[in-house]
Formats: structure tokens, C-alpha cells, sequence
């Protein structure tokens, strides 16, 4: 399965992972409906979300990019063309 990640700057990382490994049904499994704030606080937007952990998990070794570089923004997998916003928390919030 093919991961591909854009970062805030619109940068983009792709990788692939295994589609049966128990970090990715995680994550897919969790994935929440949530609203974000966009522009710079002018409106908000619903849009479908994934925990930054669940994400950092699906990356093994690459998942230092989200879990302590915080540098990417949204998510998408396979031939879905749906992008799941990571929802980065904060410390002590879970």
C-alpha cells in the first residue's frame, strides 16, 4: 500500500507499507470526522481526520516526521483520492 503525505509547505513524501500490518488497520480504523480551522482563523472546515500516533505508526522509522517534527499535514493511502488531515495533539491530551 502506498502512503503519500503533504507536508504544510506542500511538499510531498510518499512511501509504501504494509496494507495487513495492525499499525495501519489502527489507523484506518480510527479515523474521525473533525472540524480544522483554516486561513488563518477565518472559517472552519469539517474534514476527515487521523491521530498523528496512529500515522507516526504506519511510518516506522519515517514516523519521527510526525511524531516529533510535526511537518506533515494531511494523509491519503492507496488509489483513494480522500485526504485525512493528522490531528497533532497536544501534550497530556489523548
Amino acid at each position: 500500500m502506498d502512503l503519500h503525505l503533504r507536508e504544510f509547505d506542500g511538499i510531498t513524501f510518499g512511501m509504501s507499507v504494509e496494507a495487513s500490518s495492525p499499525a495501519f488497520r489502527r489507523m484506518k480504523r480510527n479515523v474521525f470526522t473533525g472540524e480544522i480551522v483554516r486561513c488563518r482563523g477565518l472559517f472552519k472546515q469539517t474534514v476527515r481526520c487521523v491521530r498523528a500516533a496512529d500515522v507516526a505508526a504506519v511510518m516506522g522509522k519515517a514516523g519521527w516526521l510526525v511524531s516529533e517534527g510535526r511537518c506533515m499535514e494531511t494523509i491519503r493511502w492507496g488509489n483513494d483520492d480522500t485526504e485525512y488531515y493528522i490531528i497533532y495533539e497536544e501534550e497530556g491530551e489523548k
